[in-house]
């Protein structure tokens, strides 16, 4: 027997009714829309919860591994870019450092070169002075020119000139003279990277201003502060060097002009003493810069200005000035002659001048007086030890100006012509012995001449 459960329409109300069926029994359930709808919502949010709540159940454990494989994955991305961050911090840093020790390598660098030119350049303006001191008394053409080889120098290398600065002082005074407060400053050194610190001074042409304002200019990176500073001192060693070549070459002109009047004497250099420095000389003993040692072009001047020097200290020792100023008629040569008294042969060991009676004798070289007074033939004489074993006759004179023991210049007056002696008549008889033996005295005079023709 079967029976319809449709639902029964109600005129306003909508229910639905659900009917079972157990054996013979008919349950019929009515139902109001909303819980139906509700019932209707509920069931696929139910199937989709327990299906993903089998599938959890299901894919748990791949589900964290995968998860924990992910974390570790990300962590190692992050470990990496750390050490990654961490290495280009180090990286910066390390190159920091080796530019900051590159700096200051570079800077240490300048002042080791800064001090070697200052020292170099007080070493070129000594050689300088020196030079300049070296001129002969003899030569005052000499001399004039070897102070302006001296100033030239100072000019090149930029430093302020000893010989303008104090003229009436020697010049190893004239070094130390204050100096004028228009001129340069002294060099200092170095402080700062953009500081423009060289020690070239200001010069005329304004190049070097130049460079120190733009070494100044905080502009600039340190490197090009340093390059301007490096090329400043460029500047200052060539012109360093170009004035070591010019007093270079003036003392070698100067020596070879005085070894030629030493070899045309019959002397040789070599054999030689070259006398003391008059005076107390010392201090304490700072050698120079092992650098500057080998240093060529400091080599040549100094062996140049050495040698110079030495001839120029050595020069006045030798009797290689005329002993009578202005005109002199030689009466008799040196060599073998009729004596004047006897009409023999006779050696004649020396030279006889002519001039007035009382005319100032002068000594022909620097000395002491060995003899003054009467000697025999010679009448009224003067003898003068030079050293080097040579010694000059000044005989027959009215009067002797000088004492026994007393040391003279050159040139200085010790006595008047006259005619003691063995004389026939007013005159000097001048004699030169070497190691004992007259000699020509006209080989000297001679050879010392052209130190005197512009007198």
């Amino acid at each position: 027997m079967s029976r319809d459960f449709r639902p029964r329409p109600k005129p306003h109300r909508a229910l639905y009714y659900l009917s079972q069926a157990r054996g013979d029994a008919i349950r019929t359930i009515a139902l109001h829309p909303v819980a139906f709808w509700a019932v209707v919502a509920i069931l696929p949010i139910s199937l989709l919860w327990a299906g993903a709540a089998t599938f959890y159940i299901a894919f748990h454990d791949d589900m964290l591994r995968a998860l924990a494989a992910r974390q570790t994955e990300m962590q190692a991305v992050y470990q990496d870019r750390l050490m990654q961050a961490r290495a280009e911090s180090d990286r910066l840093a390390s190159r920091q450092r080796l530019d900051q020790s590159a700096l200051e390598g570079k800077i240490h660098e300048l002042l080791s070169r800064q001090a070697q030119l200052e020292q170099r350049g007080s070493m070129v303006a000594a050689l300088a002075s020196q030079a300049a001191g070296s001129a002969v008394v003899l030569s005052r053409p000499r001399a004039a020119s070897a102070a302006n080889v001296a100033r030239s120098a100072l000019t090149a290398i930029g430093a302020a000139s000893p010989l303008d600065a104090a003229p009436g002082l020697p010049p190893a005074a004239q070094a130390y003279a204050p100096q004028d407060p228009a001129a340069p400053p002294k060099p200092r050194p170095l402080e700062e990277p953009h500081e423009h610190v060289s020690a070239i001074p200001k010069d005329d042409s304004g190049e070097s201003a130049d460079l120190s304002a733009a070494a100044a200019d905080p502009a600039l990176d340190a490197s090009t502060g340093l390059r301007l500073i490096a090329y400043s001192l460029d500047r200052m060693e060539r012109g360093q060097t170009a004035a070591l070549g010019e007093i270079g070459a003036a003392a070698r002109r100067d020596a070879g002009r005085l070894q030629a009047v030493v070899e045309r004497a019959g002397l040789t250099t070599e054999a030689l003493n070259v006398p003391p420095v008059k005076g107390g000389v010392g201090g304490p003993y700072i050698p120079a810069r092992a650098d500057l040692a080998s240093d060529r072009p400091l080599a040549e001047a100094e062996r140049a200005v050495a040698l110079d020097d030495r001839l120029t200290r050595l020069m006045p020792t030798l009797p290689v000035r005329a002993p009578l100023v202005g005109d002199a008629e030689v009466s008799s040569p040196f060599g073998f002659r009729p004596d004047p008294f006897l009409g023999r042969p006779a050696l004649h060991p020396g030279v006889d001048f002519v001039q007035e009676y009382g005319a100032d004798i002068h000594a022909t070289a620097a000395g002491r007086v060995i003899h003054a007074g009467p000697m025999g033939g010679y009448g009224a004489m003067v003898e003068i030890d030079h050293g080097n074993n040579l010694v000059t006759r000044y005989a027959h004179m009215s009067e002797i100006l000088v004492e026994e023991g007393q040391e003279v210049k050159d040139g200085a007056v010790i006595g008047r012509i006259g005619t003691t002696g063995r004389s026939t008549g007013p005159h000097l008889h001048y004699e030169v012995r070497v190691d004992g033996d007259p000699v020509d005295p006209e080989r000297f005079l001679q050879a010392g001449a052209p130190l005197f023709a512009s007198r």
